[in-house]
């Protein structure tokens, strides 16, 4: 079996009550490491299924669990803009996967994080010059792919609960380490930069800015 690397910042956190879950660990999910192949346990296995049919630059694609995904191109790619782009269903993805994440973090990590809901603003950034440069044979200087990520993540607690700032920065790390989706991104050489923001405090900046 070949053995995970990952490299973490160390530094040390000032709140007893992370101790027991967050020891002396910053940055966990931004500098997760892991191997290009790693052997699946078979117990473990999680595996997904998705069969797809298109027509020009438009997919319709039926998963497994019976559900539909449609993606086309804008009109200016030569598409008919029909759906959404592959590229803003990964981002859609990514955003599904940490709200799942999250809620599950929440649950297991102690004190427990309740959380009502959470809003996401996300935006990808890629050099296009990857995907389309010529001739089309030749190896390009920079890659397809998204190289950067920004944008906001709000997490709103039960019942207006404050969520302080070592809370919101253990959830932002370990839902990021543990996110599918966001440690493949991470994994690709996409950097992430968002921000999670207490929920109580941006409803409350909000009510300052409109009054």
């Amino acid at each position: 079996m070949r053995v995970l690397t990952f490299v973490v910042v160390v530094q040390s956190l000032q709140m007893k009550s992370f101790s027991r879950f967050l020891p002396t660990i910053e940055r966990i999910s931004s500098r997760y490491r892991f191997s290009t192949q790693v052997e699946i346990d078979e117990a473990s296995r999680k595996s997904y299924q998705i069969s797809g049919s298109g027509s020009g630059t438009f997919v319709e694609m039926k998963t497994n669990t019976n559900h539909v995904i449609m993606t086309d191109v804008p009109k200016s790619m030569g598409g008919k803009d029909k759906a959404p782009q592959p590229v803003e269903t990964l981002l859609a993805a990514l955003i599904g996967c940490t709200q799942a994440t999250a809620l599950y973090v929440g649950r297991q990590i102690s004190p427990r994080i309740k959380i009502q809901r959470m809003e996401f603003d996300l935006k990808g950034h890629r050099d296009n010059r990857g995907a389309i440069q010529l001739p089309i044979e030749e190896k390009t200087d920079v890659p397809p792919r998204l190289q950067l990520i920004t944008g906001t993540v709000v997490v709103f607690g039960r019942e207006g609960a404050l969520i302080s700032e070592e809370q919101l920065h253990a959830l932002k790390e370990l839902t990021e380490a543990r996110c599918p989706v966001a440690n493949m991104i991470l994994a690709s050489g996409c950097e992430m930069d968002v921000d999670w923001i207490d929920g109580s405090l941006y409803s409350a900046n909000l009510e300052d800015e409109s009054s």
